[in-house]
């Protein structure tokens, strides 16, 4: 029983100079701030699942009255083995953050009334898989979020609410065809209903497929068709082709991705949201100590959103990130390094008719530790 329960942890300070950490346009101000991070997790398993519970807190202070933006989530993943073919995982999560526009590669554009605001976000989803055959698969999601907003720190934005639920769900299909290949078929429906705006639904029928083309090389990906509709006073349709596609390769000590997609999808701030990202990651292990990561991120989203008012109305953005990490061990829980951040946000404005761009560059030195169980 002792065995089963795992405790572990990440501790991280940051000490760093950065210019316009919340991205505003024209402002070049540079600062020097620090940052502390947690980050525990705690994991229980049995014959049959595993259970994890999971934390993060972050918290960043800046010098030159910029005060300080900070993010926390909580959250827990469930996974079950129901019977010899049926498998079940079950997640929750709460967020809750008042950062920069671009902070996450994961999340590159965001609800452009997030520029500085206090969001909340609560998340859960189920997802059960049947395994039909020894080649055969079928899965089946539900999916639920709600997000909420506070009052935006940045200048030429309200702090009006624009709170939104979002509803989804998904059936899919796949077939092993051998070893190294697999392909399939799914259909999501989501649909959006939002405080202030027009309630939004997506349906997307896709193809999807994966194949192993080396020892080394993997590539999965999936093409189908979105049919997104807006309800209310502006209402709009669009039918478009969704594209993703997922390059990954894995040496013995050097791990590289590349990723394109282009999707459209519902949103809780006006417009359906038309995004394309283009993204690649490389991590290295100089050595057994040492460790080097790069990632580089490209997003436009093409949708534009509603005006409200005091703000002028937000057309096209686009977004860029890159950024490089070293991490080095001084014991074996202990390592130090350095890395370097710079990004961009290019957004257009009715009002203006012209992008509106902004940039900020950070350079930071860290000490990491690891707690409990390694």
């Amino acid at each position: 029983m002792a065995q089963s329960v795992q405790f572990s942890a990440v501790a991280q300070s940051e000490l760093g100079y950065g210019t316009n950490p919340f991205l505003v346009p024209g402002v070049t101000k540079g600062t020097i701030f620090a940052s502390a991070s947690i980050a525990p997790q705690l994991l229980y398993q049995t014959a049959l699942s595993t259970t994890r519970l999971q934390g993060q807190y972050r918290r960043e202070a800046y010098l030159e009255k910029f005060g300080y933006t900070d993010s926390g989530s909580i959250g827990l993943i469930r996974t079950d083995q129901l019977s010899p073919y049926l498998s079940s995982t079950l997640t929750g999560n709460y967020t809750t953050s008042n950062e920069a526009i671009v902070s996450d590669p994961n999340q590159p554009v965001k609800d452009p009334l997030d520029i500085g605001r206090r969001s909340k976000i609560l998340t859960g989803s189920d997802q059960l898989q049947w395994q039909t055959s020894a080649r055969d698969q079928l899965s089946y999601g539900a999916q639920y979020s709600h997000q909420s907003y506070g009052k935006s720190r940045v200048p030429g934005f309200v702090g009006i609410s624009s709170n939104y639920t979002q509803y989804g769900t998904n059936v899919g299909y796949n077939h092993s065809v051998d070893s190294r290949t697999s392909v399939g078929a799914q259909v999501s429906l989501s649909t959006v209903r939002s405080q202030i705006y027009p309630n939004s639904r997506t349906i997307q029928p896709a193809l999807t497929a994966r194949r192993q083309l080396t020892a080394v090389w993997e590539i999965d990906g999936h093409i189908g068709m979105v049919f997104s509709r807006i309800e209310g006073p502006f209402a709009e349709s669009s039918n478009s082709l969704g594209i993703g596609v997922n390059l990954c390769g894995q040496y013995p000590r050097t791990h590289i991705c590349l990723k394109l997609s282009r999707d459209t999808q519902p949103t809780g701030h006006g417009p359906l949201q038309k995004v394309t990202v283009i993204a690649g990651q490389l991590t290295h292990e100089l050595d057994e100590h040492s460790r080097l990561s790069v990632n580089a991120q490209f997003a436009r989203d093409s949708s534009g959103s509603f005006a409200t008012p005091g703000t002028p109305f937000l057309g096209n953005s686009k977004l860029a990130l890159a950024s490089t990490d070293y991490d080095r061990d001084l014991t074996q829980r202990v390592s130090a390094g350095f890395g370097g951040r710079f990004q961009w946000r290019s957004l257009e404005t009715q009002s203006v008719g012209t992008p509106s761009a902004a940039h900020s560059y950070t350079a930071t030195i860290h000490v990491r530790a690891k707690l409990g169980r390694m």
